[in-house]
């Protein structure tokens, strides 16, 4: 086998994407995922279940990025005892929904590009 053939096949290139805001960590394949479950499934519990996650702990990660912006990404309505609550993706979530998604497809783009 040959050197370059070689490289080719043991080497590939790799990188974790993560939005900053104000240079710090702000938003990820994590909280991506969160935000696409819940706006699919329209309540934060649902979202949190269809990924295998606790409402606590879905709950926490968008309380944690809302924290830091100082803006909301989740519209949310309380239910009662037999349900009835639900939440919304808010503009922002989406705005950051859609970057998030952008670079991660250029990034993917570029990966495949370079095989």
């Amino acid at each position: 086998m040959s050197g370059a053939r070689m490289y080719k096949e043991k080497f590939r290139p790799n990188w974790k994407l993560w939005l900053e805001y104000k240079n710090e960590y702000v938003f990820g394949p994590g909280a991506f995922a969160i935000l696409k479950s819940i706006q699919k499934a329209g309540t934060i519990t649902e979202g949190a279940k269809a990924l295998g996650m606790s409402y606590r702990y879905a709950w926490g990660v968008v309380r944690g990025i809302e924290e830091k912006l100082g803006e909301r990404l989740l519209d949310t309505r309380k239910g009662g005892a037999i349900g009835g609550g639900g939440a919304v993706v808010t503009v922002l979530g989406i705005k950051l929904m859609e970057l998030y998604s952008k670079v991660q497809n250029d990034f993917e783009r570029v990966v495949q590009e370079s095989r």
